[in-house]
């Protein structure tokens, strides 16, 4: 079953328009953000920080290595099966992390820009999720082939 041209195209550029956003908002939270007031111990901050910066560098991790298994075949005949197929999944699942907590966050706050912002996310991290779904099930067949 050969991918098709959103699975190979589209998919992958809207993976990495995500990752520009994650790492704009983290440079945007980082440099924008106000101090707080409020006393905080080092160690708890610095274990705070350390936390969080392992999580998004693992789900920017996923992502990117997500979108090179959507978009090149060649690569993604190059990495052994499960990884493949455990990269699709994890990214299948990140996307519909985002569209949930995107919608939560339309859906509960008040109507205005960040609604909109929402809604196109929603969308756009259904359309991935999908071609994860289908990344996968093509990976599966072409497997089943294989040892056929």
């Amino acid at each position: 079953m050969k991918p098709s041209s959103f699975q190979r195209r589209l998919a992958p550029a809207l993976v990495i328009a995500q990752l520009t956003y994650l790492v704009l908002m983290q440079l945007a939270f980082t440099f924008l953000a106000p101090e707080s007031s409020e006393p905080r111990s080092e160690d708890s901050a610095r274990t705070a920080l350390l936390g969080y910066a392992a999580t998004v560098a693992a789900v920017a991790v996923v992502m990117a290595g997500g979108a090179l298994m959507l978009a090149s075949s060649r690569a993604s005949t190059r990495v052994p099966h499960p990884v493949r197929l455990a990269l699709l999944v994890l990214l299948g699942l990140v996307e519909l992390g985002i569209a949930a907590a995107f919608l939560h966050s339309a859906v509960t706050g008040s109507l205005g820009p960040d609604t909109l912002i929402g809604g196109v996310v929603v969308v756009v991290s259904g359309c991935v999720a999908a071609a994860c779904v289908q990344g996968v099930r093509t990976s599966l067949s072409g497997e089943r082939h294989a040892a056929a």
